[in-house]
């Protein structure tokens, strides 16, 4: 497999790795917070999931602490490395790729709604939940504006931070015919 194609399509693509991703996006966890959250996943192989994730780039270890005789991670995600596939990745893709990668981020996020509808959380934060869909106009320059300053617009709300809710955006940008 090409170099190109490594990164998304060995690594993220996975649907464990996927999860893991997910729930690591925006914060800090130990690899104990991720066996938590993820209980259907045996702990072998999150554990080796964990380490593609890691020698992969995207997961990074902030902090290592000693318990009852083990070593804890503390693991972080950047951000802008995951949060967008580039150009170069998207082209080596194929289509069932790209389908592939975007139903799996549509499950994740209807699971993610539905975590949040079966805990009961959602009225108590009804003023953080929003959905819906615009139209806009723009030629490539406007667009490479568009994601450059939505970029620089979400910046300083990327880092975790004591007293903020964590909140998941998705954001989809297709082309209409």
């Amino acid at each position: 497999m090409e170099e190109s194609q490594t990164p998304v399509l060995d690594v993220l693509l996975h649907p464990v790795r996927w999860r893991i991703v997910q729930r690591v996006l925006g914060r800090e966890l130990t690899t104990t917070d991720l066996k938590r959250d993820l209980p259907d996943v045996p702990t072998t192989t999150l554990y080796r999931h964990v380490a593609a994730l890691i020698d992969a780039g995207y997961l990074t270890v902030v902090r290592e602490r000693k318990v009852r005789g083990t070593t804890e991670r503390t693991l972080t995600l950047d951000q802008t490395k995951v949060g967008r596939i580039d150009e170069r990745e998207a082209r080596a893709m194929t289509p069932e790729q790209h389908r592939q990668a975007f139903l799996m981020l549509l499950t994740r996020l209807a699971a993610d709604f539905d975590r949040v509808i079966d805990t009961g959380d959602l009225y108590p934060r009804l003023h953080q939940l929003g959905y819906s869909q615009l139209a806009l106009y723009l030629d490539d320059h406007d667009m490479t504006t568009f994601r450059q300053a939505f970029a620089d617009l979400v910046a300083p709300y990327l880092a975790e931070s004591p007293g903020k809710d964590r909140i998941v955006m998705s954001v989809f940008s297709l082309p209409d015919s």
